[in-house]
């Protein structure tokens, strides 16, 4: 911990114009995270008491005043809250700190509970005395969600679960869905989940009671015909699937069956009983049915009807049957829209398409504005980018996330939907995403800049380590800009991954792949950089991180020796290194 820096340079987005010269000195520590939409300082200091305590607070927000340290006092609290209908937003507030106190106020409960967020930023510091000011703030975005894959190999106990509630609430996020094609152990189906060490309904309906005491709520999520490929390979429903063995859905692309054939009334009310499971112990009004990526329809079992009344009212026919029965059950539904997008104009107005995409230049405004169009609510989806990688991609991410915001806010999307996948095993370390998630708080709040420093402060503790994450995400930017984001060599392009995740997958006498050696070379002397100045901050996050670094300087490793003459010892040496990583 000793070296975490306690100063910072002044974020002027908070100061603003004709901002106090004189009192730009107690601007440094705050870091108030989401950015407050408007911030002005009064003049003068307010002293903090040893024990803070809170008056006018609901009972609602108990587990706010726990985790921030708060008690519940009397009228004589230092912390005075109230509800007040002057405040026009929903989750509007407005916090005043004077020099005898605190002030919070708010529209709704909500509002209070990100203002007392707020004042638990401004505590935070620990000097002893805070700054005067006014806050007036309120988010841009109604929903402002997180959805983890628990399906590609890592499912989280219940304790990282808790955890990840509680830091996702100090960054004023109130959505959280978990990514599921076979992962809840569903009764009936032990066969497809036995050994993925799934979820139990229990376990959700225990999440969701603890996320709503924070003030965030657990919606369903399942799959709903794509990416069924640990269904179809089980023999009791491998006739589900709209192919029964493996196909290439176009040149370059094999897949095994991992697409419900919509005609099978058994697959229909499969995907019906889940649902009902799910929905059942899940308590938010929303439904995520997913639907994205169904590789092979058309190309099996519904060939002939396809051919005939086109694809797009194929799929949006299932879609639609799968968004009705969503709600009977008295929910809303969303599906997963694709980039290139299968559905025609029939689907329900009702259903909330989720617009995806996760490059740092993507297209959000086109498919958004087409479905607002069609009087049909929309959430934009942008990603962690972390996936496929060890060190995540800063620059990518954060493009995504803004842009989403943007084109979102411009668009009249309703909700936002940060999204972490697992693609090829979930290999990401934890602070990895972590960090990621905490600037797509700043940007589902709506406005203000991202501060590397301050998302890792308020989601890791660190400020230092929010920096050097930022960097370890960039280390390999000089070969995945090269050409515009294309590798150093012919035509083929770095996407969705990092250049080490490219490079590691090639055949280790194969010398081609993205960038030359003098480019690996600058890599491996980032790394090694990256390496010696690695803030410390405990003793778990600290290996991760280090774990996860030693990974990206296996393959920049490889990947200098595989542009050479590579030696049977060397290739030795590197298998032993990867054992050890393994282990």
């Amino acid at each position: 911990m000793s070296g975490r820096r306690r100063t910072f340079p002044l974020v002027e987005s908070l100061a603003g114009p004709g901002f106090p010269g004189r009192l730009r000195s107690h601007m440094p520590e705050l870091r108030l995270y989401p950015t407050p939409r408007r911030l002005s300082l009064s003049g003068g200091t307010c002293a903090v008491p040893a024990a803070p305590t809170v008056h006018g607070c609901p009972p609602s927000l108990v587990a706010t005043l726990a985790t921030l340290g708060l008690a519940d006092g009397g009228a004589d609290a230092w912390i005075h809250c109230r509800i007040d209908p002057a405040v026009t937003e929903a989750e509007g507030h407005v916090v005043e700190v004077q020099p005898e106190g605190i002030r919070v106020a708010a529209r709704t409960e909500a509002g209070l509970r990100w203002g007392l967020v707020t004042v638990g930023q401004l505590l935070a510091a620990g000097t002893g005395s805070i700054p005067c000011l006014r806050i007036e703030d309120h988010p841009c975005f109604a929903h402002r969600g997180v959805m983890l894959d628990i399906s590609r190999d890592r499912v989280p106990t219940m304790a990282t679960l808790r955890d990840l509630v509680r830091r996702l609430h100090l960054l004023k996020l109130n959505r959280i869905q978990l990514y599921v094609e076979h992962t809840v152990a569903y009764p009936g189906h032990e066969a497809v989940w036995r050994n993925a060490d799934p979820i139990t309904l229990e376990e959700l309906a225990e999440l969701g009671a603890f996320a709503a005491a924070y003030g965030i709520t657990l919606d369903a999520n399942q799959n709903c015909l794509g990416h069924w490929e640990r269904w179809l390979r089980v023999p009791a429903y491998a006739d589900l699937g709209e192919i029964s063995k493996g196909t290439a859905v176009r040149p370059g692309w094999y897949t095994d069956p991992s697409t419900l054939y919509p005609g099978n009334p058994r697959a229909f009310r499969l995907v019906c009983d889940l649902l009902e499971q799910q929905a059942a112990v899940c308590p938010g009004s929303y439904v995520n049915i997913g639907c994205d990526e169904p590789w092979e329809l058309g190309q099996g079992r519904s060939k002939e009807r396809c051919d005939r009344e086109g694809s797009p009212k194929v799929f949006s026919e299932w879609v639609a049957k799968v968004a009705g029965h969503v709600k009977s059950l008295g929910k809303r539904p969303q599906f997963w829209c694709d980039p290139h997008p299968r559905e025609d104009d029939s689907l329900p107005k009702d259903l909330i398409a989720l617009v995806w995409g996760y490059e740092a230049k993507e297209d959000f405004a086109t498919r958004t504005r087409a479905h607002r169009r069609q009087g049909r609510p929309v959430w934009v989806a942008p990603g962690t980018g972390c996936w496929n990688s060890t060190t995540g991609r800063s620059d990518t991410h954060q493009g995504n996330l803004a842009g989403a915001r943007d084109q979102g806010l411009a668009e009249g999307a309703e909700g936002y939907l940060c999204t972490v996948w697992g693609d090829n095993g979930h290999l990401q370390p934890w602070p990895v995403t972590l960090f990621a998630l905490a600037q797509a708080a700043q940007a589902s709040w709506g406005h203000g800049t991202f501060d590397a420093a301050a998302a890792g402060l308020r989601m890791l503790g660190s400020s230092d380590l929010g920096l050097w994450l930022d960097e370890v995400g960039r280390s390999d930017v000089v070969i995945r800009s090269g050409n515009g984001g294309a590798f150093h060599g012919p035509g083929q392009m770095v996407y969705n991954q990092t250049a080490f995740f490219t490079d590691m997958s090639r055949n280790v006498q194969d010398p081609n792949g993205p960038g030359d050696l003098a480019h690996w070379q600058e890599v491996a002397k980032t790394l090694d950089d990256l390496a010696r100045r690695q803030p410390r901050v405990d003793d778990l996050i600290d290996r991760e991180c280090a774990h996860g670094l030693a990974l990206a300087r296996w393959s920049t490793r490889r990947a200098i020796l595989r542009r050479g003459q590579i030696t049977p010892e060397q290739r030795q040496s590197l298998a032993e290194a990867m054992i050890d990583l393994v282990a």
